[in-house]
């Protein structure tokens, strides 16, 4: 079993995501390069045009937003029925311990489809 957002995590969860119609739908506006981070390891993915790409090792990269958390932190908002302040993004940046650094402006124009990625990584094993 993968790290929860690690890279190899990350690059399984993409084609769910590309499938998804609710993402494809509400995403048309959203593009953005996004570091994932867990456990100190950081991996880029880029969402442009309903599509997610996932990019690996942000060193070289330019990102707008950095969502980073414990791998626990991650399995607790993926989990079906997620507990208490853990059941959203921003539950868990205000309440918990996910770090959200960047564009904050951009991140929070872009809640819905950041949400439905969320949702669609929820879908996915852990």
């Amino acid at each position: 079993m993968a790290t929860a957002l690690s890279e190899e995590w990350l690059r399984a969860a993409a084609p769910r995501v590309n499938d998804s119609s609710g993402f494809g739908r509400i995403s048309d506006a959203f593009e953005a390069t996004i570091v994932f981070g867990v456990n100190g390891a950081d991996t880029a993915a880029t969402f442009s045009d309903g599509q997610m790409t996932v990019l690996g090792d942000p060193e070289y990269e330019t990102w707008d937003i950095a969502m980073r958390a414990p791998e626990g932190t991650w399995r607790k908002m993926l989990a079906e029925t997620p507990p208490p302040r853990h059941h959203d993004l921003i539950g868990a940046w205000l309440q918990a311990d996910l770090v959200i650094e960047g564009d904050l402006r951009l991140a929070m124009r872009h809640l819905r489809p950041l949400k439905r990625v969320f949702a669609v990584f929820g879908e996915v094993e852990n």
